[in-house]
């Protein structure tokens, strides 16, 4: 899943600020452990590249068995990549990922000889995947709304072509800029 740069800062900074307030986490110096969190956030997006990367070639080996098939590629790269990310332990649902990454947050924290801790590890995992979760509904409702707008457009526009997705990253850049996000 690949979030805005400037929303996985403020997702870092709202860890280090509400963790600190709470009482929960002391961070000697907020700035290095911010990099750090944003951090787990790069390594997440490209073990996701990597798995789409892993999946395309996947797809590109076993091109003549897909013909003979008659599978659409669009079914047979989602079953693939499925696979992959099974093997890989990487789940691909949003929610789910985010609370893959927020054990990530959390192990991090707990590593980290920067950091005083004055909570048990689950409440702290669970106060990250609290936060994280807040910033997916923001980026669920920023999707819907794009997808809301190219449905709205009286030219029926089908998913997954190269005009959708043009048009689907044109207004999720818009839909960014008006929250102050890109």
């Amino acid at each position: 899943m690949r979030l805005p740069e400037k929303l996985v800062e403020r997702i870092a900074d709202r860890i280090i600020r509400d963790l600190g307030e709470e009482r929960v986490i002391e961070v000697e110096d907020p700035y290095t452990f911010k990099k750090k969190i944003v951090a787990v956030f790069k390594t997440a997006e490209e073990e996701e590249r990597m798995l789409d990367e892993k999946t395309r070639e996947v797809l590109k080996e076993k091109l003549d068995l897909l013909e003979e098939s008659s599978l659409d590629y669009r079914t047979a790269y989602r079953a693939v990549r499925a696979k992959l990310a099974e093997e890989m332990n990487i789940h691909t649902g949003r929610r789910e990922r985010m609370n893959q990454i927020a054990n990530m947050i959390k192990d991090l924290i707990m590593s980290e000889d920067s950091v005083e801790i004055y909570e048990e590890p689950q409440y702290i995992r669970n106060r990250i995947r609290q936060i994280l979760m807040e910033a997916v509904k923001e980026e669920e409702e920023i999707d819907r709304e794009v997808r809301e707008r190219i449905k709205s457009y009286s030219k029926r526009i089908v998913e997954g072509t190269p005009e959708w997705n043009h048009l689907y990253r044109r207004i999720y850049e818009d839909a960014l800029k008006r929250r102050g996000l890109l």
